[in-house]
């Protein structure tokens, strides 16, 4: 018997069994990333639907609107409701910018709460006349990458650009329904 012989395919085999090991391992380190990061939107997303932050959006809904119209907003000290949500938001963009949460996930999420905020309080984040411009910087980062999905989403000829969409008159009927349902997500599912 050729001991050599024998002795490499005993290599290859050991070789292409240890390569599939490493292969399951990593699989296995796959789908626990994604377990955790579906665990982590869920815990954002219970934070988000709780009492204190309803309130919370509730209450920027009252500092924001003045009748029929959006209040002023004085950049250098916006209402503390405001700076409550945005760093809610900022959270949420720290936590998939360290990977803990997936950004298409953030988008199908958060995406038409943050969005109308946004674009009310664009001044705050964005400003260089704002003290809070640094404070938002992974946020902006992660609206604009947000933007891109949204925007292939609403794709169309002829369309308009998803910020010609938020008017004045979209974010007034945004803070009304988080001022009349207390926060409550507007999407309905179907009662079977």
């Amino acid at each position: 018997m050729d001991w050599l012989a024998v002795q490499a395919v005993a290599t290859v085999a050991l070789v292409v069994t240890s390569g599939g090991a490493i292969s399951y391992a990593a699989l296995q380190l796959k789908h626990e990333r994604e377990y955790r990061m579906m665990n982590n939107l869920e815990e954002q997303w219970k934070l988000f639907l709780s009492e204190s932050m309803a309130a919370t959006r509730k209450r920027l809904a009252g500092d924001r609107l003045s009748g029929e119209t959006l209040s002023a907003l004085d950049i250098e000290a916006p209402p503390a409701s405001a700076l409550e949500m945005l760093d809610f938001y900022e959270h949420l963009a720290l936590l998939e910018k360290r990977g803990r949460l997936d950004l298409y996930d953030v988008w199908h999420t958060f995406y038409e709460w943050l969005q109308p905020v946004y674009a009310d309080l664009r001044q705050v984040i964005e400003s260089s006349k704002s003290g809070y411009q640094d404070h938002y910087s992974d946020l902006r980062k992660m609206l604009e990458k947000m933007d891109k999905i949204q925007r292939q989403r609403m794709a169309k000829p002829g369309g308009k650009d998803h910020w010609e969409l938020w008017t004045d008159e979209r974010v007034i009927e945004h803070y009304r329904h988080e001022a009349e349902v207390g926060g409550r997500p507007r999407r309905r599912r179907a009662v079977r």
